[in-house]
């Protein structure tokens, strides 16, 4: 009788989309900010995840991207 052992590890699909959850996550903090330190965080937040996902795509330069201003309250 075959036995067959469980595969535990999330399938690549699944960490990609992830990843892009955490990345849309992170963008909309930013560009929803109301005020620069909401902003700021959200970039250094950006940082963090650029210094821990280097393969990635810069984050920092995808948020460079949007002209930040702080949402109407």
């Amino acid at each position: 009788m075959r036995t067959f052992t469980l595969i535990k590890t999330p399938l690549e699909a699944e960490l990609a989309w992830a990843e892009l959850a955490i990345r849309r996550q992170i963008i909309k903090r930013y560009v929803t900010a109301l005020t620069e330190s909401e902003a700021t965080a959200a970039r250094w937040e950006a940082v963090a995840y650029d210094r821990t996902n280097t393969s990635a795509s810069s984050l920092v330069a995808e948020l460079d991207a949007h002209d930040h201003q702080p949402a109407a309250a």
